[in-house]
This record gives structure tokens, sequence and C-alpha cells, in this order.
């Protein structure tokens, strides 16, 4: 394995290309700055390759993968606001092919809320040594307390206005997305503020008919947090919040593909309904993430984790310990969702979810070089942040 250099500008030799939309073979990229600056088939410069070579041969090279949901990983909870927190999340998710992320709170006290979105927005420049800290996605507290799932019903409360926007403040205005119930008045208004201030907004822990969950999304709400879970279920005469989401092309229907939250014929309903470009992976992944079996933060309360399954003390699933990576392979695994296809959903589908198509998630000159190399088993070799190699596997992978 040749390695990146310390040089502001690296090709990359890909024998096997994803963008992920299209698949290239012996191509090479120019990154300079932490951006792409040209494609080219490796047979246009001739026999001599460019210096400064990057090359995982047979590898699959594609964008770097991006988790608009997760709670934390390695024993850290993004609960606490701190950059312990951050980098050692940070690096974990690299090693899984994870480029970018979005912190995710829960709900909670007041005073514990705004500690963790203070902390999180105070640290949101913070260079890290892993994926890149992309925002924060408050998953309430202004949710209903009958599809409440594992947040404490004691903090569960209705949409406040002021009380968001003052946190959106304290943030330093890194909240990028907002988990509601809008059936909990005055859940629309606070889903135009929102919206207006450009926070995407996801509903989820809902109870809201199809009438409802309809007019959200005409007052902006364009998600549907961690799809099937945590909402009222599909019924034929009163299908609700499902209704709206797999009937309208303006909403994104985010899937946790772990086995666990959703059984893998519903993962196939989904993905036939709305397709990847509407469906991004996410992880819910907690604190437990790449730790044994045992007890971990989630938020202020303890989760126990049995064979990799997180639940809290009333039974109730509790976040989860998938990875993206894994994630992808399940798809291909159980549901032979064409590679290009579950790349998507990890990567393309999820930015341009968040406005961030242009920024980044897919392989195109002007691009951040967010990056993930996979070997054939599609495990993780290299993952790659802005230009900069962040994880590496150990030889032999």
């Amino acid at each position: 394995m040749t390695t990146a250099p310390e040089h502001k500008e690296v090709w990359v030799h890909c024998d096997t290309l994803f963008t992920p939309y299209q698949r290239r073979r012996d191509w090479l990229l120019q990154i300079a700055d932490g951006k792409i600056r040209r494609m080219l088939p490796a047979a246009e410069i001739g026999g001599a390759l460019p210096a400064n070579l990057l090359h995982e041969p047979d590898a699959i090279v594609a964008p770097g993968f991006i988790d608009l949901h997760v709670h934390g990983a390695v024993g850290h909870d993004f609960m606490d606001g701190t950059a312990a927190s951050l980098q050692a999340a940070s690096a974990a998710l690299a090693r899984h092919g994870t480029s970018s992320f979005l912190a995710t709170t829960l709900s909670a006290a007041n005073d514990s809320i705004e500690a963790a979105i203070c902390g999180l927005g105070h640290h949101s420049k913070l260079a890290l040594d892993g994926a890149r800290l992309i925002g924060i996605h408050m998953e309430g507290p202004y949710i209903n307390p009958l599809r409440r799932g594992t947040h404490d019903a004691s903090w569960v409360k209705k949409a406040e206005v002021h009380e968001f926007l003052r946190l959106v403040e304290f943030s330093k205005n890194t909240i990028r997305r907002l988990t509601i119930a809008p059936e909990m008045d005055p859940g629309l208004e606070l889903i135009r503020q929102a919206s207006a201030l450009g926070i995407q907004v996801s509903l989820g822990h809902s109870d809201a008919t199809v009438e409802e969950a309809r007019a959200a999304v005409d007052a902006g709400a364009r998600h549907a947090t961690h799809t099937f879970n945590a909402m009222r279920p599909f019924h034929q005469r009163e299908p609700g919040i499902l209704g709206a989401a797999l009937t309208d092309d303006r909403v994104y229907t985010e899937i946790i593909a772990d086995g666990i939250h959703v059984h893998a014929a519903a993962l196939q309903l989904l993905l036939r309904v709305k397709g990847v470009d509407h469906a991004p992976l996410v992880t819910d992944g907690s604190s437990a993430t790449d730790m044994p079996d045992g007890r971990y933060p989630l938020g202020d309360k303890i989760i126990v984790v049995e064979n990799g399954v997180c639940r809290d003390n009333e039974g109730r699933l509790a976040g989860s310990t998938l990875t993206l990576d894994r994630a992808v392979r399940n798809l291909v695994d159980w549901l032979d969702v064409p590679l290009h296809e579950a790349l998507t959903a990890a990567s393309a589908t999820p930015a341009r979810s968040m406005r961030m198509g242009d920024r980044r998630g897919i392989i195109s000159p002007g691009l951040d070089a967010d990056l993930v190399f996979l070997n054939r088993d599609l495990q993780v070799i290299q993952t790659m942040v802005a230009g900069r190699v962040v994880y590496r596997a150990a030889p032999g992978l």
C-alpha cells in the first residue's frame, strides 16, 4: 500500500471508482487543498503516473459516507458536549468510512440540552482527527410522549419557538436539523421558523395523522426520522406519517438498516417506493458503537447492550451499534441492492437531503475530497477527509 504524502496536492489512482452514480475503471483523481480538482482516465497521461500518488490495489473508491443521525461512539455520548467525545467519535466513525456527521442530541432537562448545544457549538470548528462535524441534529424534546421511544417522558414537551431560537443562538448557528412531532402545537409554527433559518426539519417520534404530516411538509419539513420507528403505524384508513412520507417526493426517509429496527421486508418496501435517492442510510449510533456488550450512556440514562442490541431499562430500543459501512453491506447482502445504489444511500443522498450536494457526497471536480476505500468484501481500508487520510486499516485487511 502506498500512502498520501503530506503535500497540498495528491493524486489518487482508482482501480474501481464509484462517483457513486457512475462506475469508472482505472481512473485518476487530482486533489489539491482539500478539493477534487480533476478526474481522468489513467490512460490519458501515458505511461508515467504522477508523483505524490496514493494507490490501494484492487480497492473500490467511493464518496465518504455521511451520517445524519448519530449520538456517539466508543463510550462517548455527544450530550456531554465535550471536545473529547467529538474527537473519539470522529476517529471511530472514520474507521467505518464516515467522513461527515451530525452530532445528535436527545430529549433532556433544559440545562442539559443547553449545555450540550453550547458545548457542541463551541467545538464546531475543532480540527477533528477523523470524520468532520457538519452540525447538530437536535432530536427532541419537541416530540409526542405517545411515540417517545427511549426519550425520557419527563423531558418531552410541546414545541417552544422562542426556546428553540435561543438554542440556535447558543449553538452558534450550528443546529442543522431538528426532529419534531408536528401535531404538538405550535409544531407547524416551529417548522416554519426553523425552515426559514435553513434548518432541515424531520418528522419523528410523532403520532401525526396523514393530514397533519402533509401540513408539516407544506410548512417546510423534508425528512422522516428513522422511518417506521417511533411513529404512528401505517393503517389503510389512517396511514399517518408513513402515508405522507412514502408518497411525497419532497420527503427523505432516513432508515436504520441494522436488521433490528426495521425488518428486511419493510426496508425493501421503502427502497422500492422511495428509491435510494430519497432514502438516506443513518445509524442512530450510540456510545456503545465499537464497544463490547455492557452498559453505556445515552443522554442522562444508561442503556444495556446485549448481542449488539441497545435497550433502555424499559426494554425499548435505544439507539444502535450500527455503522454506515455495515449498513451498506447489509443492503447489498440482504436485498441484492446494486453496490452503486447502496453507496448512494450512504453518501450522495444524505448530502443532497441536507442541501450540501454541491460540496460533498459525490466525487466530482470542485467538491470536497472526502473518500472511502473499500476492499472486495466492502470492508473499509482507508478514509480520506478533505484530501487528508484520517484512517488506514492495518495491512492485510
